[in-house]
């Protein structure tokens, strides 16, 4: 976002003479890019991982799937019109034969709905490989389910247990399911779409069906044990590491480029940005383990099935009561991929007691890549000399705003900047003008439910046009 200096004050209008504005101050800045159109088109993919270690995680998401769909509720005008699918990291182990729980191909990229062998479908009448949930003009919603039951659908179907492949390929399953022609009817192109992530390994995405050779491989061997450190030593690369299955601790770890065998992350996200033609209509997140990627920094140690061959070792322990060495493996390359979409990125921690604030943080990412006008930061009053709160904000049409030559239409405040109607009472300053008033739905967590509003006078900006928003707060 362009900086914009704070030439609009939001004052009262006096019936006299207004009093002398004061110079603007410095203070924390709340900047907001919301989209002047909106598009309330949204798909959404959970990508879960199914390997032998992830029930309690899969149940944490699912326990919390009413968190995420409330939070999206209080998009404009409701629930979006989503399509929900979800998918398992498991695509087998690319053609290998004779590796233990990875027969073929996997799921393959296919849409899921459920776990082998489960009734989801017919249970909540699901018609299809994926939900649908689109309103309508009278104010009803066409659904592909029983109406009512998404959060038990959901449950259902993103509970796909733990037989799956235990060398994850999440990327590639992503990649796989959104080729052209798979799972017909999900991917629409002028909508969002959003990738979440729930896994406790990293990325595993191999070229060659070769790297799960070798069943009996020593420490000797040119493939070392067949375990999930290959996925590490083919896949990731550390400063001043010439052996990597050396137990001890590595600094500057990163995705590998050229490996012999892994796919580089670059794939996966050249392919999901050229999916869009507007970059900002695709968003990432990831419920993943922990990792700093300014230190690189992971430790190699014995793996818990055999003390002489190597692993990484977790970066974060779960709370599962079953399994109290459960935990998460730092996710290198599922890291490097996520900080590749800026602004349209989420990571939080698998490890949490529960997932309900990570749910959160994603839906919010979605609420504020659709259009989110809540003010999240108590306003600072800029002049304690009036009565009321007196807000600085800057309020800008940015038409093209990914263009070279975006255009600029500055906005001015209405004649009450804060209002207590639903809508901006112009007064005498003409339109469009902006205001600031309560929006309950809208924003139940924001400081006094505030949320930002333009009255246009019924002008429709043109397609793609943003409100950059930025106002003084109290707090940073």
């Amino acid at each position: 976002m362009r900086r914009i200096g704070f030439a609009i004050l939001g004052l009262s209008i006096l019936a006299c003479c207004p009093e002398p504005q004061p110079d603007p101050m410095p203070g924390p800045v709340l900047e907001k890019r919301i989209p002047v159109n909106l598009n309330r088109n949204l798909d959404i993919v959970f990508l879960v991982d199914n390997s032998g270690s992830m029930l309690a995680e899969q149940q944490q998401l699912t326990a919390n799937f009413p968190e995420f769909i409330g939070v999206l509720q209080q998009i404009e005008g409701g629930l979006p019109d989503v399509h929900l699918g979800v998918l398992s990291s498991n695509v087998g182990a690319a053609g290998a034969p004779s590796v233990p729980g990875c027969p073929a191909a996997g799921d393959n990229g296919n849409l899921l709905t459920g776990p082998p062998g489960n009734t989801c479908a017919t249970q909540y009448g699901l018609q299809g490989s994926f939900i649908s949930d689109i309103a309508q003009p009278n104010g009803t919603r066409l659904t592909n389910y029983q109406e009512g039951k998404l959060a038990q659908l959901f449950t259902c179907m993103a509970s796909l247990g733990t037989s799956g492949c235990g060398f994850e390929m999440h990327l590639e399953s992503m990649y796989r399911a959104l080729q052209p022609g798979k799972n017909p009817g999900f991917y629409r192109p002028e909508a969002y779409l959003a990738v979440v992530f729930l896994a406790d390994e990293d990325d595993c995405s191999t070229e060659m069906g070769t790297m799960f050779g070798d069943a009996n491989a020593g420490l000797m061997s040119a493939l070392g044990p067949r375990t999930s450190f290959r996925c590490h030593e083919f896949g990731v690369q550390c400063d001043n590491d010439p052996n990597p299955r050396a137990f001890g601790p590595k600094t500057g770890c990163r995705p590998r480029d050229n490996s012999m065998y892994m796919y580089e992350v670059e794939r996966y996200i050249d392919f999901l940005r050229g999916l869009k033609a507007d970059p900002s209509l695709v968003i990432v997140a990831g419920i993943i383990g922990d990792f700093d990627a300014a230190t690189g920094a992971l430790t190699v140690g014995p793996d818990p099935n055999n003390a002489m061959f190597p692993s990484v070792q977790k970066s974060c322990f779960t709370r599962d009561p079953n399994d109290p060495d459960d935990g998460a493996a730092p996710p290198v390359r599922m890291h490097r991929f996520l900080s590749s979409f800026p602004g349209r990125n989420t990571v939080t921690t698998i490890c949490n007691e529960n997932l309900q604030d990570a749910m959160a943080q994603i839906a919010e990412l979605l609420k504020t890549a659709i259009g989110n006008p809540c003010i999240e930061r108590a306003l600072a009053d800029r002049n304690p000399n009036l009565d009321g709160l007196q807000p600085e904000c800057s309020v800008v049409d940015v038409i093209n705003p990914n263009s070279e030559t975006p255009e600029e239409h500055i906005i001015p405040p209405c004649s009450t900047v804060i209002q207590a109607g639903t809508a901006c009472d112009p007064g005498s300053a003409g339109m469009p003008c902006w205001c600031i008033h309560p929006n309950a739905p809208q924003c139940p967590k924001a400081p006094q439910n505030f949320a930002i509003d333009v009255n246009r006078g019924g002008a429709t900006p043109p397609l793609g046009t943003v409100l950059e928003v930025q106002c003084v707060t109290a707090t940073p």
